[in-house]
């Protein structure tokens, strides 16, 4: 597909949203350079993760793609022996992290996405190496001194030594020997050594070492004689820690490079996920569906929209649009600014949203086959360089795809042959359109031809449509097997050209001429009218007969589920009538052996005590659903799926999202054992370090305003989002805020944790409780400057 024909489709607007629906940098950079699928089997398979993924977010399970970072260049440079730094080390490790959560999150859910699971087992991540490089630094990301006990040991030989020169200068400073020529009473560093501000006159008395003078020339900074050898041996030991740290970093840089076959095949692994959930969201944004696919030339799409304007929000039309072996040129006509152009543009963004594997936003059971070649030709084409008029540049690109059309193409011609005689444009058209029919290539073509217009009615390899135009306006609704007028008259005036030239127009007109169209104006605005009644008795007849599929549906549930619940108290009541029954008989055979008035009192205590056993009668309409703790229900009349965490009696409390509810048991809906929970990271990697103690933090009340919801975002766009929100709360006096970071693979609740335990606005934070959310919340105390 040339550059002029994608230009021409609008394709780099919407291949730059399905960009932006990426995770990850490195997807996004993917998408924006992806070459179309050539093979069949590759856009089915891309069909099928984009649904698995669909499927999997409707079950609450997201993919934990964000953490996967761009490694590649600190792969290579450790695959060239270069000695990476902690930062970078630190930051292929985390990657490592995410890379080895997305290989299980996918492996868990096998049973219900093979096809990303069988994406996800290209992720092979070296566990030890994982593992290594988070245990190597702490929190601040400096090398762990946990870890590495040798530079425990030499920092804090560092930090004696500094209190030990800095307490010398301090005695220096606040006594009286030198005070007369201090030019300041305080110390500082000039060249990574400790100074004294001495004032110039004095540096002839051979008090040390001179370092410095300042600006003015008035003060010399000089390293007192009393601290030179402790400075020497600070420097000595800030040698050993730098030279300890480089080993290890090199030591790290050797490990990376080693793994960097099976680091590069694990992000590739990732990136090709990440291509499907892109797929998934901008599904979710277009309201795509899957359509058919074959190799056959065909398009029948059903309720297509323009995937640009949906993006837009604007309310699109939705129309049915066809080519086929049978017909396999479209002649679409009708009134300038009609839709004409949109209809032509919206089969062929479906055409190449196929050939990237991407669902279409059209009805379900529309159908996109794969073409090999599509050429767009909208537009003015003039060139100053190349010496073409509009009309030349038009026509040299027909008479390349004369040449280059055959079977496999889709050719979509805006106003064909239009910008020259109509009589002979209209000549020229056909004869092109005739031979891109005879060798195989599929077609669709606007304009404003006449005969164009009458193909249909002497080669039925021509299908005409025209864009609907009712009481002078457009509906932009595409109208199969008939043709349009052009309404030139009616735009003009629409667009603002006085009335007494649109009427001169039309007097300039023939007289038979003007009859002809206002005839056939009439006949096209009353054929309008009839399909408007036409197209609302069957969207009435439509939706009526799914409202009645809706009701017979919920109908069949209501019966089965209420005969599946009569059977199980049944059989409850039933097992507990005879336990009664049973303890009942052995109270009266006891009796009967040794009665008295004392034995009879404790029988009827007894036979009381065992009348509880059987459970009252249900009013009628309930049934008791019966469950156990850990089992998956649904809150009826909500949708939403949880886990039984407690009953008592008659009230159940269920978490779900993060949150516990209590609902009445006949609210819920078994809907299977307790979830299969995922496999642990192999070796176990560690887990975040303790939250800030708790204090107010646990009495904050959570509300709109101080909550920011940070779901459906990637981990960096989410801390940037925090950044921004501390600052305007911080601005407004407030200092209590909530982070909503959702559970999901936990990566954005790790991100977030781990940025917050050293960022500079923060005075301490800790996990929400229950009442306040529960852990997909994180409750934060701000700092307050000044």
């Amino acid at each position: 597909m040339s550059d002029l024909s994608t230009t021409a489709l609008d394709w780099p607007v919407l291949r730059d949203a399905w960009a932006d629906c990426a995770r990850t940098t490195l997807g996004a950079a993917t998408i924006l350079d992806l070459p179309p699928l050539d093979d069949l089997e590759d856009i089915e398979s891309a069909f099928d993760a984009t649904a698995e993924v669909l499927l999997l977010d409707e079950e609450g399970v997201d993919l934990p793609i964000g953490g996967v970072g761009d490694v590649s260049d600190a792969v290579a440079r450790a695959r060239m022996g270069q000695v990476l730094e902690a930062e970078t080390l630190r930051f292929v490790g985390s990657t490592l992290v995410a890379l080895r959560r997305l290989e299980e999150t996918c492996d868990a859910n096998a049973s219900r996405a093979p096809t990303l699971a069988t994406l996800g087992s290209g992720i092979i991540v070296d566990d030890f190496l994982a593992v290594q490089l988070q245990d190597a630094f702490d929190e601040s990301g400096r090398l762990s001194s946990a870890t590495y006990p040798q530079l425990a040991t030499l920092r804090a030989s560092i930090q004696s030594l500094h209190e030990q020169v800095r307490s010398t200068l301090d005695t220096m400073v606040h006594g009286d020997d030198m005070s007369d020529l201090l030019q300041d009473r305080f110390w500082t560093v000039r060249d990574n050594r400790y100074v004294l501000p001495v004032k110039a006159h004095a540096k002839r008395w051979d008090l040390g070492i001179v370092h410095d003078t300042s600006g003015s020339g008035r003060t010399v900074f000089i390293e007192p004689t009393a601290v030179v050898v402790l400075n020497n041996k600070l420097r000595v030991a800030e040698g050993q820690l730098a030279a300890e740290e480089h080993r290890i970093l090199a030591q790290l840089s050797v490990a990376v490079g080693g793994a960097a076959d099976g680091i590069e095949a694990s992000v590739a692994a990732a990136i090709t996920l990440d291509l499907a959930v892109a797929r998934a969201t901008l599904a979710t944004r277009l309201e795509a569906t899957r359509p058919k696919v074959g190799e056959d030339g065909v398009v029948k799409l059903s309720a297509a929209r323009h995937p640009v304007l949906v993006l837009r929000a604007i309310d699109v039309v939705a129309n049915h649009l066809a080519l086929d072996t049978g017909r396999p040129v479209l002649v679409i006509s009708g009134p300038n600014a009609g839709g004409k152009t949109v209809a032509l543009k919206t089969i062929g963004l479906c055409a190449m949203l196929v050939r990237h594997g991407c669902f279409i936003p059209a009805a379900e059971g529309s159908r996109v086959d794969r073409f090999d070649t599509i050429e767009a030709v909208i537009g003015d084409q003039q060139t100053i360089e190349g010496d073409l008029s509009s009309f030349s540049a038009h026509l040299v690109t027909l008479g390349r795809l004369v040449t280059d059309a055959g079977p496999g193409t889709l050719l979509l011609l805006d106003e064909i042959a239009s910008g020259t005689d109509p009589s002979q444009g209209a000549a020229l058209a056909s004869a092109l359109l005739e031979h891109y029919a005879a060798v195989g290539a599929r077609v669709v073509v606007t304009t404003h031809f006449a005969p164009l217009k009458a193909r249909a009615k002497i080669d039925d390899r021509f299908a005409v449509a025209a864009m609907q135009y009712v009481d002078g306006r457009p509906t932009y609704r595409v109208l199969a097997d008939t043709t349009g007028e052009s309404h030139a008259f009616g735009i003009a005036r629409r667009m603002g050209i006085p009335e007494s030239i649109v009427s001169r127009a039309d007097a300039l007109l023939g007289e038979g001429e003007r009859r002809l169209r206002e005839t056939l104006e009439a006949l096209e605005a009353e054929k309008a009218r009839a399909q408007v009644a036409a197209d609302e008795a069957e969207q009435l007849r439509g939706e009526l007969e799914l409202e009645r599929h809706k009701l017979s549906q919920k109908q069949s549930a209501i019966e089965a589920r209420a005969k599946s619940l009569e059977k199980e108290g049944a059989k409850v009541f039933l097992d507990k009538l005879k336990k009664a029954e049973k303890a009942i008989a052995g109270v009266v055979a006891d009796l009967q052996r040794a009665p008295d008035h004392r034995r009879a009192k404790a029988a009827r205590a007894s036979v009381k005590a065992l009348g509880a056993l059987v459970p009252p009668a249900l009013p009628e309409g309930q049934a008791s659903e019966v469950l156990t703790v850990g089992d998956q229900v649904r809150v009826k009349g909500v949708g939403r799926v949880g886990i039984v965490r407690k009953i008592s009696g008659s009230t159940v409390s269920v978490e779900a999202s993060g949150m516990v509810v209590r609902a009445k048991l006949r609210d819920l809906e078994r809907v299977g054992p307790a979830p299969r929970q995922p496999p642990p990271l192999r070796p176990k990697l560690p887990a975040a370090s303790a939250a800030a103690p708790r204090t107010e933090l646990d009495e904050a009340v959570r509300y709109p305003g101080n909550t920011l919801d940070l779901r459906g975002k990637r981990v960096e766009e989410g801390l940037e989002a925090c950044e921004t929100f501390f600052d305007s709360t911080l601005s407004s006096g407030r200092s209590l805020v909530f982070v909503l970071h959702g559970h999901g693979t936990g990566a954005m609740k790790t991100g977030v944790r781990g940025w917050l335990r050293g960022c500079p606005y923060v005075d301490a934070w800790a996990p929400a409780h229950a009442n306040q959310g529960g852990d997909a919340f994180t409750v934060v105390r701000l700092k307050h400057v000044g």
